[in-house]
């Protein structure tokens, strides 16, 4: 049994993870409206519009980076769709149960699937939040004009199709994230969680692929809509990662100016009360490396790099994975 809970802050610059689709030559940013705490007891509260990143769109490229790490080990276990990044999630109607999905193929283990024909799905054991901009600190974003000339083969401009102009916004900010991952349920039907239906390499091999498209690809800025062109300039700064063999609760988001504090409160107080017996905890940054200081010496392991810290953790859900 394994459970995953990530949470930290990134700096995120000139991005456009998110557009709503274009409307005449202009592509807008998602955004929505966010609740701030303000710290004025006479108006504790505001709620303003920000530019955000989807979950939807966290998930969709932590399943293509999962494909990749599956794939570059030799697995074989993935379905032709989910191959090629075409994550449907929704998938053949030739197969009849949940355990032959999880057969078939790990993003449908991993990610969940819908088959609306054979009313037959699978919850998504790997969730991710909405990446926000931090309760301290609004994100900024402006439109940028980008135009293509088309030339002739003599070098002259073509008048019907000189300048191809659309404006695209971009945004910049230091963003809030968290994800779970409950591996425990790698291979394990969700309507009858008796026992996996994969072999244990092959929960080990699935459930350490996840971890690493987390490690080495989202944390690092390889995400996104329009990334050939816009790729986000991103580095993480904060981070608090925790593994446990017992159900773990959901660390405090990155948004929330204190999340730090509270994870670490969440994760004594499941410790102490005996909710969380096997814990350990890997964290990058003096924040996160300051608040946990309340667990035992033995929990937390406090790294220099994001990707370090996920790569250990991951070494530890392969060992923990029975």
């Amino acid at each position: 049994m394994t459970y995953v809970r990530v949470t930290g802050r990134a700096i995120v610059n000139l991005h456009s993870a998110n557009a709503e689709g274009a409307v005449g030559n202009y592509m807008a940013l998602s955004k929505m409206y966010i609740v701030r705490r303000t710290g004025d007891p006479a108006k504790p509260y505001e709620i303003a519009e920000d530019v955000v990143v989807s979950g939807n769109m966290l998930k969709h490229w932590h399943a293509v980076k999962t494909v990749e790490r599956l794939v570059e080990a030799g697995y074989q276990g993935l379905c032709d769709f989910c191959r090629r990044f075409v994550m449907f999630r929704s998938p053949d109607k030739d197969v009849k149960t949940e355990e032959d999905f999880i057969k078939r193929c790990a993003i449908e283990d991993l990610h969940g699937f819908l088959q609306p024909d054979q009313q037959i799905r699978r919850e998504s054991i790997v969730k991710f939040a909405f990446m926000l901009p931090v309760e301290d600190l609004r994100a900024e974003y402006a439109a940028i004009t980008h135009n293509r000339v088309v030339l002739a083969p003599e070098g002259k401009i073509q008048a019907e199709e000189a300048m191809m102009v659309f404006k695209r916004e971009y945004a910049s900010g230091l963003y809030g994230f968290a994800c779970t991952m409950d591996l425990a349920y790698v291979g394990v039907p969700l309507a009858n969680p008796v026992e996996p239906v994969i072999g244990p390499d092959e929960r080990k091999l699935r459930a350490k692929a996840a971890m690493l498209a987390l490690a080495a690809d989202l944390l690092t800025g390889r995400f996104g809509a329009a990334s050939s062109r816009a790729l986000p300039v991103m580095l993480t700064t904060e981070l608090i990662c925790a593994v446990a063999k017992q159900p773990l609760p959901n660390l405090v988001h990155g948004f929330f100016k204190d999340y730090a504090g509270e994870s670490a409160g969440a994760l004594k107080a499941a410790l102490d009360s005996g909710l969380v017996k096997d814990l350990r905890v890997f964290a990058v940054g003096d924040v996160p490396a300051k608040s946990l200081a309340i667990l035992p010496e033995d929990v937390v392991t406090v790294v220099e790099s994001p990707v370090e810290a996920v790569v250990k953790a991951a070494e530890v859900v392969e060992a923990w994975l029975s």
